[in-house]
């Protein structure tokens, strides 16, 4: 690290020194050499005491005559090479040609002069699609370097393209279709029957709307299944609904009942025979009508009740169907207790789920009152706009 430092520290010095007192003065500047570009060089400048950083532009060098003229006819006899840009040569342009506004590697300028520019645009491309006879055109270039000026003229013949690809065909196509209509009173207009040796067949464009009646028709179908789908879970989530608002005043009955003395299943008649006295119609009352009518075909009253707490399908309903098959399998212990427990449990949760409920509805009402306020805004700030407008 010291070795380093002090190399380098002795190498700054000696180039300070050099550029403060190693320097001559100067008397001239050397021009930069022909075709090498301008340059600027940053001097500096001693007047009296002061010094002061001047940047100074150094012209290349001019051509002279000699040098010139030998560089245009250079320039002339590639000329021919550079314009082909890969055609065959003059009487055979396909392809895009090469027209640069100066000639590569030198500062001549060129200008292009066509006959006719139909045929070829100025950036050099080659539009022959639409031809079916070759076309001769006088082509002229003006080389101009400095003073100096030379012409070159020649003939370039434009052909059809010999090999066209499917997207010039279909140029070539267009192309004379559009002559076809240049007599504007022809009420038809023919279409070509031959393309470059090949015969053609027309035909009206393929009706695709076949295809969009079948993706509407699937569209159909798949909003018709997504929509079953949502009616079956609207009518489940309001099936559960009943079941879960009318759980309370069952679980209540059953313990009042068995309180009172009445056995499970005269109980479980007894509200059977009140609903359906009433005319009403629930979900948790029909499915207790279904297990009393499967009791009384035979079934066993403790299965009868799993099997009423698994339709029902709610945790509730499930642990009621299992509480009372207990009893009658195992003799559970103080029922009616177990019953009443049950049935204050039950109220306190349907007090929440209609608080739920509740919340719900203000939600799905935030829209129509935001709607109503926008209307009565509009109904007070109509009449005032109009009148400040008057």
């Amino acid at each position: 690290m010291i070795l380093v430092a002090a190399a380098g520290s002795l190498l700054s010095l000696a180039f300070f020194v050099y550029s403060m007192y190693g320097r001559e003065p100067l008397t001239e500047l050397t021009r930069p050499g022909v075709g090498k570009g301008d340059q600027t060089e940053e001097l500096e400048v001693k007047i009296a005491d002061s010094v002061y950083t001047l940047e100074v532009r150094l012209k290349e060098l001019p051509y002279t005559e000699e040098a010139a003229g030998t560089l245009l006819g250079e320039a002339v006899a590639g000329l021919e090479g550079l314009f082909l840009n890969g055609n065959a040569d003059m009487d055979h342009i396909e392809a895009d040609v090469l027209m640069p506004s100066t000639y590569p590697g030198t500062e001549i300028a060129i200008q292009w002069y066509l006959s006719s520019w139909e045929y070829i645009s100025p950036d050099g491309t080659v539009e022959n699609e639409g031809l079916e006879e070759a076309e001769t055109l006088t082509l002229r270039a003006e080389l101009t370097l400095e003073d100096q000026q030379l012409d070159w003229t020649r003939e370039v013949t434009v052909c059809p393209p010999s090999e066209p690809d499917e997207e010039q065909k279909l140029e070539m196509l267009a192309q004379q279709i559009e002559s076809a209509q240049e007599d504007g009173s022809a009420e038809t207009i023919p279409l070509p029957d031959s393309l470059l040796g090949e015969t053609l067949t027309w035909y009206p464009a393929k009706d695709d709307r076949w295809l969009l009646i079948a993706l509407l028709t699937v569209a159909a179908l798949c909003a018709m299944v997504f929509g079953k789908r949502q009616e079956e879970e609207k009518a489940l989530a309001k099936r559960e609904r009943v079941l879960q608002l009318a759980y309370p005043d069952i679980v209540s009955r059953l313990g009042l009942y068995m309180g009172a003395g009445i056995s499970m299943r005269n109980a479980w008649e007894r509200i059977v025979e009140s609903y359906e006295q009433s005319g009403a119609q629930n979900e948790a009352y029909e499915e207790m009508r279904i297990t009393l009518r499967e009791m009384r075909s035979g079934v066993a009253e403790s299965a009868a009740y799993e099997r009423f707490g698994t339709r029902c399908r709610l945790p509730s309903y499930l642990k009621l169907g299992t509480l009372l098959s207990q009893n009658l399998r195992k003799g559970t212990r103080n029922l009616t207790g177990l019953l009443q427990e049950e049935s204050r449990e039950a109220f306190e949760n349907r007090k929440a789920y209609a608080k739920k409920l509740g919340e719900e509805c203000e939600s799905k009402l935030l829209l129509p009152m935001l709607l109503m306020l926008l209307t009565v805004l509009i109904m007070i700030m109509y009449p005032a706009v109009v009148s400040f407008q008057a």
